[in-house]
């Protein structure tokens, strides 16, 4: 039998309810978890977590409803060299400082004049339809997205708000900004309820 706090998180982490990501839960509690589970099942959970949490949760026949959103920060979090991850398992805002050509750091110091740090970086408007512009433009979806829900909810809307303002492009792109209007639109949304 699993041990219930660990049951609880896991519950918690599916339904987009826990405080810390799976990485900081599994540092801090590690040693209970491997005296939980045999070392196979450990190595599942580890590196297949979420999938491995799901089938525990069904073998404990305990119910939960997956939040999405919980589950992409989650999957975006453990992508990360754990040097990048404060004590919550989130991203350290000194890292986050870092990426992107300093993206974050210029929203905190020029505001929305950090636009400009952003279309450079992602080469728009002349090379925004090559591979690597596109990997760029993922990746700040992603960032964008974890930071609305697990940190700084202001620069997550701006990145998703300049995503959103990029013309047609008739590629890939346009559904990457596609994306992007429509978790604007749910946050304005949101705000108004």
């Amino acid at each position: 039998m699993v041990d219930e706090r660990h049951l609880v998180y896991f519950k918690e982490l599916l339904e987009g309810n826990s405080e810390i990501s799976f990485r900081a839960y599994l540092s801090n509690n590690e040693d209970s978890l491997r005296k939980q589970f045999s070392p196979a099942r450990f190595a599942r959970l580890k590196f297949k977590s979420i999938d491995e949490i799901i089938k525990i949760l069904d073998e404990e026949k305990i119910s939960y409803i997956i939040n999405d959103q919980a589950i992409r920060n989650e999957n975006y979090l453990a992508t990360f060299h754990p040097d990048a991850w404060n004590e919550k398992g989130r991203l350290k805002e000194g890292f986050k400082d870092t990426i992107f050509n300093g993206i974050v750091h210029d929203f905190k110091t020029k505001g929305e004049d950090a636009v400009l740090t952003l279309h450079k970086y992602i080469e728009y408007p002349k090379n925004i339809n090559n591979k690597k512009s596109i990997e760029k433009l993922e990746d700040i979806e992603l960032f964008a997205e974890t930071e609305l829900c697990l940190g700084n909810k202001n620069l997550g809307l701006f990145l998703l708000k300049a995503l959103a303002s990029i013309e047609r492009q008739f590629s890939d792109v346009d559904d990457i900004v596609l994306r992007a209007k429509e978790a604007v639109i749910k946050q304005q949304s949101s705000k108004g309820n």
